[in-house]
């Protein structure tokens, strides 16, 4: 391999010599050569055992059944950045690293995943995958050729908040990257051809995700807690939707959605934000302005109690279990509380349900919670893939620590962990680029204010155990949870019964 590796590179080629008789002959006394002996007595030998044995009996003893000990906090401060905003409505971001030369450009539209119209789940993800596949002037090959020759790369997707496009390159290819970002956003062609070669691509896809426990859970959960609402299908849709879709309907998705009323360009690395400003007014001032679509009317289905979904898997050698219901939007009021709430329950490796589950009963390598952050109301979900004769007890489990976590405070050793760890942690969440121009878009889509990481560690310390035991209240249900387990159905349903109804549906 490191072969080929040179001669593609243009270095030295050296083949490698055969051994001569001298070789094996100096290697073989290498290997028998012995080791010499530590003192076996003498003065030398007994002053050394001595110092050893005071060495072990004044090292003072370690519990290895604690953690040790944080260490002192650092303090930790938001890199600066600059917020602008054009007449027509578009927020400027920049956050300038003038000691990296490369630079993240994105461009984030109000054109997410839950805009998605409900007879065409789907649409939003397949629009947003093409605006870099052919603009009006460009084709796709032509805009990856360029980017190739910037020493950069472009693309463009979505997720359920905002659609968008970014380009990364070296930082002396700025206005470059920047016209071709810019070119993709605003005149895409959506080519004929490019969109049935997408369509063919995530129907490939669909039909993957059939073999895949994950995401199979994660698909029959959602329809169970959001029915045919936007939050009830995958990003990429369903089969169905996907075969309908025409290019009509994206060009006009676009012209319905993409504007720059809710939009942002967000900047990273080394770029000046006066000469950013400068390319973004000469680019993009003159783009029409319009409206916020608005948030959509995300309504979950009620559950009235408990719902076991079984996926059959007759062949499955274990079982993905996902349980929880719809949630609050990541605006709602008591965000850093929310954060905390997870992070005792099951969102870190010393969560309760982690402790309780893997280390307790061993019957998983992990399990986690999380509140899912979005505009609408997000999911409050449990994710865990254990033994298949584990899962009744699992489930039962996890239920017992939800109303735990309800009723009885949490204690003041779990408080302070879990707020350490999640203060500790933040500044991890900002060490690239990428990072960085993902918090400033999490600014953006929010609008959570410009001051807010500032305030964000004091707000977690703030937080106190009778906020998290009323939230818990408030926010988490054991008594009307979707549980969907992917497994096979004939073991699973007699342990999963007592819990609920009962279905059982196909892959």
């Amino acid at each position: 391999m490191a072969h080929h590796l040179l001669r593609r590179s243009g270095g030295p080629r050296h083949r490698p010599r055969a051994l001569r008789p001298a070789d094996r002959r100096g290697r073989a006394g290498l290997r028998r050569r012995p080791l010499p002996a530590p003192p076996a007595g003498g003065a030398d030998g007994d002053a050394r055992r001595r110092t050893l044995r005071e060495h072990a009996v004044s090292r003072p003893a370690v519990d290895r059944r604690r953690p040790p000990p944080p260490g002192v906090r650092r303090p930790f401060r938001f890199p600066p950045f600059a917020h602008r905003r054009l007449a027509n409505g578009l927020d400027l971001w920049v956050a300038p690293f003038p000691h990296l030369p490369l630079v993240d450009l994105e461009i984030v539209v109000d054109a997410g995943g839950q805009h998605a119209p409900r007879h065409r789940p789907g649409l939003p993800s397949l629009h947003g995958a093409l605006l870099s596949e052919g603009t009006e002037s460009l084709t796709a090959p032509q805009i990856a050729q360029r980017m190739e020759r910037l020493g950069g790369t472009l693309s463009s997707g979505v997720d359920w908040n905002v659609a968008g496009a970014s380009a990364s390159a070296l930082a002396v290819h700025l206005e470059a990257a920047f016209e071709l970002l810019v070119e993709v956003v605003r005149r895409p062609s959506f080519p004929a051809q490019e969109v049935e070669r997408l369509r063919r691509q995530r129907l490939a896809e669909l039909l993957r995700q059939r073999d895949q426990p994950r995401a199979l859970a994660e698909r029959h959960f959602a329809r169970t807690v959001y029915g045919d609402a936007p939050y009830g299908f995958p990003l990429l849709g369903s089969e169905a939707a996907l075969q309908a879709i025409e290019r009509p309907e994206i060009v006009d998705f676009y012209r319905r959605h993409v504007h720059p009323g809710g939009a942002a360009l967000v900047a990273t690395g080394d770029v000046d934000p006066e000469r950013l400003m400068a390319l973004a007014e000469a680019a993009l001032a003159d783009w029409p302005a319009a409206e916020p679509a608005g948030e959509p009317a995300i309504e979950p289905l009620v559950l009235e109690h408990n719902k076991v979904v079984l996926v059959d898997r007759p062949e499955a050698a274990q079982t993905q279990l996902k349980m929880g219901h719809a949630s609050v939007p990541r605006r709602h009021p008591g965000y850093p509380v929310r954060v905390l709430l997870n992070a005792i329950l099951g969102g870190s490796f010393i969560s309760r349900l982690n402790l309780n589950l893997r280390e307790r009963h061993g019957i998983t390598y992990g399990v986690r919670s999380s509140f899912v952050r979005r505009r609408g109301p997000g999911p409050f979900q449990i994710d865990s893939a254990l033994a298949t004769e584990a899962a009744g007890k699992a489930v039962r489990e996890i239920l017992a620590e939800v109303e735990r976590i309800r009723q009885e405070p949490v204690s003041a050793a779990e408080l302070d962990g879990a707020r350490g760890f999640m203060i500790d942690v933040f500044p991890y969440t900002v060490q690239t680029l990428n990072d960085v121009s993902q918090r400033l878009e999490d600014l953006s889509v929010y609008r959570l204010g410009d001051d807010y990481y500032e305030h964000f560690p004091a707000q977690l310390a703030d937080v106190s155990a009778a906020q998290i035991r009323d939230a818990a209240q408030r926010l988490l249900h054991p008594q009307r949870m979707a549980i969907v387990a992917v497994g096979p159905a004939a073991q699973l349903a007699p342990q999963l019964e007592p819990f609920g109804p009962l279905e059982i549906v196909s892959p």
